[in-house]
């Protein structure tokens, strides 16, 4: 299957799917680690920031 789109920093989601459950491990993206770093540039958060996968509850859900 051919597709025009362009992968980011060379990064392939076919390539990355399959080494991942070759691996047995969950994606983890370099280019975008689950840090405050990757949210905020210059101010911290006033809070805390918790990186949760998708499927993953939090006990109070706030949506916005």
């Amino acid at each position: 299957m051919s597709s025009s789109v362009a992968p980011f920093k060379n990064q392939h989601y076919a390539h990355l799917k399959r080494d991942c459950i070759k691996n047995k491990k969950l994606f983890e993206d370099p280019e975008f680690p689950a840090n405050d770093s990757s949210v905020f540039y210059k101010e911290k958060p006033c809070g805390i920031v918790e990186w949760k996968r998708p499927g993953v509850s939090a006990s109070k859900k706030i949506w916005y």
